[in-house]
């Protein structure tokens, strides 16, 4: 009897063991990336676009590797997925001293404005971060603002999350929060915003620029790869291709 039901865990434990694939050695970069976080990545019928992405694959081909834009569902997951070595990069983020424990990051390729906006009928005035105390914000589920940011929220705001920048417009016009907290690219980029152009209050005071990365997975088999695409990354921005690419998206609107 003993030696049966050992036979059926040493079965079952094989099964789970087959779920997930170990790659000892890199024979192609696994990319991914944040669906709603235009120009740099978003999703378009379950495809990734954005300048970010058009630029690992710039990178990859100079570099000599295959790459899979593997699109794993919404941020969060796509960060952990980075984390337990899932995937082998995520092409945008920000560093935080928790990220830099976990990733390698690459050299930073762009500069992201993030910008405070509501309602202009309940418009209010903002300098610093002080402004925001008392009110109701919202911004967007698994994202970092910089470590600076973070903590003020975790200390001082009422911020609740949501999936998506149209949901966070669609909480300012019902009324449940007061104002919202996003990059200025992503929010122009907007669907909803665009349509209610007139109707939404940028604040002209940013809440503060944050610089963007690529991070490599610490358990990725193409860890090693962090210096090629430093140098890669280095050549695309002297020569103008990084910054023709993020304003090609931001003026496209995305086509």
């Amino acid at each position: 009897m003993l030696a049966i039901w050992a036979t059926i865990l040493f079965s079952a434990s094989d099964l789970h063991a087959d779920d997930k694939t170990v790659r000892n050695s890199c024979d192609q970069l696994i990319v991914s990336g944040h669906t709603d976080y235009p120009p740099f990545n978003y999703t378009d019928h379950e495809t990734f676009r954005g300048a970010s992405i058009d630029l690992i694959r710039l990178i990859a081909r100079k570099i000599g590797i295959r790459v899979e834009i593997r699109n794993v569902g919404p941020w969060i997951r796509a960060v952990k997925n980075l984390t337990d070595g899932d995937i082998d990069l995520l092409v945008a983020l920000y560093i935080t001293p928790e990220r830099q424990s976990q990733y390698l990051f690459t050299r930073p390729y762009a500069q992201d404005p993030i910008v405070m906006f509501s309602m202009a009928r309940s418009a209010f005035p903002f300098k610093d971060w002080y402004d925001l105390a008392g009110k109701v914000g919202v911004t967007t589920r698994g994202d970092s603002w910089g470590a600076d940011f973070d903590q003020f929220i975790e200390q001082h705001l009422t911020m609740m999350r949501v999936n998506t920048t149209d949901q966070m417009i669609d909480m300012l016009s019902q009324k449940r929060a007061d104002y919202g907290i996003q990059g200025l690219y992503t929010l122009e980029r907007s669907e909803r915003r665009i349509d209610m152009a007139n109707d939404i209050a940028i604040s002209s005071t940013p809440i503060k620029s944050e610089q963007m990365y690529m991070a490599l997975s610490r358990q990725s088999p193409c860890r090693d790869l962090i210096d090629k695409i430093n140098l890669a990354i280095e050549e695309f921005e002297q020569d103008g291709t990084i910054t023709k690419l993020i304003a090609s998206y931001v003026k496209s609107n995305g086509s």
